[in-house]
Order: C-alpha cells, then structure tokens, then sequence
C-alpha cells in the first residue's frame, strides 16, 4: 500500500547494537527488529464494519476499535480509502454512541467532514484499496467519478478502468478519469473486464469527435492531445466568438434548467421527510441520501468559479 507499507526486507538481518549483550549476544544474530505500522496507517489494522455489540457503553474492543477507525480517519489526506473503511466501521457499529449518537455531526465536530463528502469516501474506500493494492496511488478526486461505474456494474470495472488508464496515460488526473468515464457511458450490470478495458484504450487513443457548428460540448481537454500544449496537457484551442456565443446560449440554459430542478427539488425535501425515511426504510433511504449528496456536492465543485465583481 505504498505509503504504509513496512519493509519486511529490509529488517531482515539487522544489526542489534548495543540492546545485546552477555548471554543474548549468540541470540542477535538471529533476532530481527519487528517495526508495527504506526495506528491508522494500514488498512488492515482497521476492523471490518460490523453490527453493533450493543446500545449501551463501548466494551474494551470498541473501545480499541474506535481508536483504530479515529487514527484511520486522521490519516485521510494521505489515503483517503483507510479512512473511508474507518467511517463505514464506526458508523455501522455506532462506535460513536457514548460520545455523540448523531454520526454525522460528531464527524463533522471531529475532522469537519461534511455528511455528503462522509458517505463518498464510504463509497470509495473498496476501489482506492483495490489499486493501491496493484501498486496505485489514486487520489479521492479521481475515483470518485469510479463510483459511477462502480453502481453499474461492479468493483471489478471500476478498478479496470482506472487500471487501464494509468498503464495508457503519462499521468492520471480527475479530468481523465471524468473523460473516460463519461463517454463510455451506461454500462451494463454483467460488463466484462476485458472488453471495458479494450473499449478504455480505444477512447484514449481516438479523439472525439467534434461539430463544426458547436464545437465541444464541455470544458474538459481532449485526452488524445496530452502532452502537446502544455506539461500537464490541460490547454486548448481558443474558441471564436461566434462559438463562444453558441456556447454561452446553451450554457445558459443548463444552468436555468438546473437551479429549476434544483428548486423544485427543494420544496419536496426536509429533514423530517429524511429522517421518516430512514427510520421507516433505510436499506433504500441511505443509498438514495448519498446519492443526492454526492450529486450535490459535484454541482457545488462546478459553480465554486470566481465570479467577476458587479460594476
């Protein structure tokens, strides 16, 4: 797991020093220094998710849990997926109970993660393992748009595709990913590895194609010209203004038809609606949840743009 790794290798055959003497000096030679991962910083010392053991005080072993899950989760800006295991194990054994029986507001006073981004790294965490087990180093940004392919279809496919990038590409980035993902579009639930793999390498070798009239339909950089424009291969041919104008037009639109639906939407949803729902169904009310908060945040990150001061 890169980052986390302990080199068993290289503890091998190490030198005592001065910790032998006497009667323990035949022993040292034999004797290795055993170095633990420091708590939070492997994957494996973090307990699966389980059912709670009870509703009252933590045991002595949730309590040792819970120290495991809060080193893990401390760990999350160097590897998101330890953390993402650590918040799915406290939330389903309710680790938090005697501190805070609210999940998401004892996460959010502790590491100021908000509850949407909380349930994607839930979302995650199988993936980022996954490849940083085959020798990865992914960050959040770029697996989340995995998950999308995840639901569809598998871990399996999520993973491949990501796989396939980084043996293809000179560099993996979010807007690869975001690329990719996008123009393979619905896939279905029996998808098969080796073609999804093959169809990946054929999107990163053909560019797409594009109207003469319109022009791209996003802002995201051809992934076929990386490398050509600019070090990190995100420049672009500047529009004309007559295609920027089109373009303007029909951006537009989408945003007026977003804050329309997003409107609408908000006259239908309250906390008490949320909370009834989950009490009453919750294996279909938390999925849904997530959801829309994973949604929402990905319209908060499209319009968090400086905006150009009123004259």
């Amino acid at each position: 797991m890169g980052l986390f790794d302990v080199d068993e290798e290289a503890q091998q055959g190490q030198g005592a020093g001065g910790l032998f003497s006497g009667g323990l000096a035949a022993a040292a030679s034999t004797a290795s220094v055993v170095v633990k991962p420091l708590p939070g910083t492997a994957l494996s010392l973090i307990p699966a998710p389980y059912q709670p053991h009870g509703e009252d005080e933590l045991s002595d072993q949730e309590k040792q849990d819970l120290e495991a899950c809060k080193a893990g989760v401390d760990n999350l800006r160097n590897a998101f997926w330890i953390a993402g295991k650590s918040f799915e194990t406290m939330s389903t054994a309710k680790l938090h109970r005697e501190e805070n029986p609210n999940f998401a507001e004892w996460v959010w006073i502790n590491w100021e993660v908000s509850e949407s981004q909380l349930y994607r790294l839930i979302d995650e965490w199988r993936v980022g393992e996954a490849l940083a087990n085959l020798g990865h180093k992914p960050l959040e940004s770029q697996v989340r748009k995995l998950v999308e392919v995840r639901r569809q279809t598998s871990d399996k496919i999520a993973i491949t595709v990501y796989d396939t990038i980084a043996r293809c590409v000179p560099r993996v980035t979010g807007q690869i990913v975001e690329k990719v993902v996008d123009r393979l579009g619905f896939l279905p639930k029996d998808a098969n590895a080796a073609d999804v793999g093959r169809r990946v390498r054929e999107l990163l070798e053909t560019p797409e194609e594009t109207s003469d009239d319109t022009g791209k339909d996003d802002d995201v950089p051809d992934i076929s010209s990386l490398g050509k424009d600019s070090p990190n291969g995100e420049s672009s041919p500047a529009t004309s203004n007559s295609k920027a104008d089109l373009l303007a037009t029909k951006d537009i639109e989408r945003l007026e038809a977003a804050l329309a639906a997003l409107q609408e939407a908000a006259k239908k949803v309250n906390k008490a609606a949320v909370r009834r729902a989950v009490e009453g169904q919750p294996d279909v009310a938390v999925p849904l949840i997530q959801e829309i908060g994973s949604t929402l945040q990905q319209i908060d990150r499209a319009v968090a743009i400086r905006l150009p001061k009123p004259e």
